[in-house]
């Protein structure tokens, strides 16, 4: 099992963005914007809102933030509005006013982006989210939400004009008035957001030459590197000179525009395949670093399982060992006290003992206690195998027992059983098969029978048996 979860661990194709914080959810789906990745932004903003959901109120405010500017981005502007309140919903539950002025920015973007018609158009309903937002962010210092707010008003109110027949001038210049105040706001900075509106306020006013002057100015302040930029302008110059009539600078112009949005387009092709290399090497590194830590984990695993059955064979080879060696001086001692007082007690001497020690162990055993016994067993075995105390216990209970019988003259049960069976005419097999021995075993109980009668055949051990009334 251990193994198994280890390899299970290692796959690469685990997901896991539920372990991912809202934060590295969002903040990844920002670097995919980047890359106009919008359906892998998207699907992150989703999961990090799932997240959200069961946590903290600041976290869900963020998330529908960032959908509603991916789909704005993506021209879906009735989902966008709708991430929009629910963020703004959010903050003014908590109290918080820079999620509000974010949600009350957006809102206004949203309304930017829907003037598609005279009886459409929201550059009202805008115009009053972007002054809400610039109330909350002016007095603190919020300068990111301020610049864009501005240019966003910029935008509203050059789209106040859009549908009337005669500019008015007054609407005009309030437009004006707001793209000063972010243009200074953003430090004399030229962004994206900055030049379209610039261009779209110069050319509603009729400054043609003035729009000129000022794209020829960014142009010789762009690098040369700086693609997108450099297309836009000129594409802006483009139509600047077709209204001056001159086709010449327009066609040049245009020739400059699709020169460099091929050099952009290039560009950016060039860094969404750098990024998806890198992403790719990114994620082979970590499919190596998993799986290389899988494996040492399982070869740890696999080496202490191993050491354990090495330590585990061993403790019980050493059980076996000492157990083997503690049967072996069992039968030993149980084989050398059993020969001894198995011969015949009466006459010592047949039994071969000449030792005095043991001889007068054995003439006195009859009148000995049953302590003393077991104390003249455990010296007996002192001088020759080890004596285990169930051998002692063994041999005592023997010998009590003979006592007992000292007609059968040391006779064991299974031998007076073979004198019974014997007198009823059985043979050595037919008692084997009856007492479930073999007939080897029988001939030995049956030798051991002769000496302790002293007898020398099975006539006269029938005989013998009949005398002692057996």
């Amino acid at each position: 099992m251990i193994s198994l979860s280890l390899l299970f661990s290692c796959d690469g194709g685990i997901d896991i963005r539920q372990e991912q914080s809202v934060s590295t959810l969002l903040e990844e789906a920002e670097r995919l914007t980047s890359q106009s990745r919008y359906d892998e932004a998207v699907s992150l903003a989703f999961d990090a809102l799932k997240i959200a959901d069961s946590g903290e109120k600041i976290d869900q405010a963020l998330s529908h933030l960032t959908l509603s500017k991916l789909f704005l981005q993506t021209s879906r502007d009735s989902l966008s509005f709708e991430h929009a309140c629910q963020a703004e919903d959010i903050a003014v539950q908590e109290r918080d006013d820079s999620l509000l002025a974010a949600a009350l920015l957006l809102k206004g973007k949203v309304c930017s982006y829907s003037n598609f018609s005279a009886e459409q158009n929201r550059d009202d309903e805008g115009i009053e989210y972007l002054e809400n937002a610039l109330t909350l962010a002016e007095p603190r210092g919020w300068n990111g939400i301020v610049a864009e707010s501005c240019y966003f008003l910029c935008e509203l109110y050059i789209n106040k004009n859009r549908w009337n027949d005669v500019l008015d001038r007054q609407i005009y210049r309030k437009a004006g008035e707001w793209l000063e105040k972010a243009e200074e706001i953003d430090g004399g900075k030229t962004s994206a957001r900055a030049l379209s509106s610039r261009m779209r306020y110069l050319r509603q006013g009729d400054k043609t030459d003035e729009a000129i002057s000022f794209c020829t100015r960014i142009i010789g302040e762009t690098p040369e590197t700086d693609y997108l930029k450099l297309y836009q302008i000129y594409d802006h110059l483009t139509i600047l000179y077709l209204r001056k009539g001159n086709i010449r600078l327009a066609t040049e112009a245009h020739q400059n525009f699709s020169y460099y949005m091929q050099l952009y387009m290039r560009q950016k092709g060039d860094d969404i395949l750098q990024n998806l290399q890198t992403e790719y090497q990114t994620e082979l590194k970590d499919r190596q670093i998993k799986t290389r830590t899988g494996l040492v984990f399982l070869f740890g695993a696999l080496f202490i399982l191993a050491m354990a059955a090495i330590v585990q064979f061993i403790r019980l080879n050493r059980q076996i060992s000492q157990k083997n060696k503690s049967i072996q001086a069992i039968a030993r001692s149980r084989e050398m006290l059993f020969a001894v007082i198995a011969k015949d007690l009466y006459d010592p001497a047949l039994a071969g003992i000449k030792d005095s020690h043991t001889l007068d162990f054995i003439r006195k055993w009859p009148t000995m206690s049953e302590d003393e016994i077991r104390q003249r067993c455990a010296s007996l075995s002192e001088g020759d195998a080890p004596m285990d105390p169930v051998v002692v216990n063994y041999i005592s209970e023997l010998m009590i027992s003979r006592k007992k019988s000292l007609g059968t003259r040391g006779l064991s049960s299974r031998e007076l059983e073979i004198i019974s069976l014997s007198k009823e005419g059985l043979s050595d097999k037919q008692i084997a098969d009856k007492l479930c021995l073999s007939a080897r075993t029988v001939s030995n109980h049956k030798y051991r029978i002769y000496s302790k009668l002293e007898v020398s055949g099975n006539t006269e051990m029938l005989a013998k048996a009949e005398e002692l009334g057996l």
